[in-house]
């Protein structure tokens, strides 16, 4: 053990080894060591088995800058289930629902009745409103949309 203090020393990890000899390294290339210094505490530091040793060894030297770290994509799943695409396919299945109820508006809601077909029997009138039908299926598609973000999102 070394003889630095009374307590028990802790033994460096290959990892710390490495991270000391980026930073003399980047003393170096900065110029605030020379070649042979460098050398000399590199050997050391590769050498180097507790704790003291290695802090030594880069006393005199700035502590680098921290890391910059990349944004957490994280907080854009957190944003809620509510996202651009989703509101996108509402907004067009929205519009085409509206196109649709147009097209029904202005459109005849009675066919043209050949009266001699039917031989006197009942006439219906058929005001159907057919654009029901795909509206359904629309709106059956963003409620899917919306359940797979929602399900996205909790797991």
């Amino acid at each position: 053990m070394a003889a630095h203090d009374d307590k028990p020393q802790m033994r460096v990890s290959n990892a710390e080894r490495d991270e000391v000899a980026q930073r003399l390294t980047t003393a170096l290339a900065e110029g605030r060591l020379t070649q042979q210094e460098a050398e000399e505490r590199l050997a050391a530091c590769y050498a180097a088995k507790y704790e003291p040793d290695l802090t030594a060894l880069v006393r005199d030297l700035p502590r680098p800058a921290p890391a910059v770290r990349a944004p957490d994509p994280a907080p854009a799943a957190r944003r809620g289930w509510l996202t651009p695409p989703l509101i996108a396919h509402a907004g067009l299945a929205s519009l085409l629902s509206v196109m649709l109820v147009l097209a029904w508006a202005v459109g005849s809601h009675t066919p043209d009745v050949d009266p001699g077909l039917h031989h006197g029997g009942p006439q219906f009138q058929t005001d159907f409103f057919w654009p029901i039908l795909p509206i359904f299926w629309l709106a059956v598609s963003v409620l899917v949309h919306a359940a797979v973000r929602i399900n996205r999102r909790t797991n």
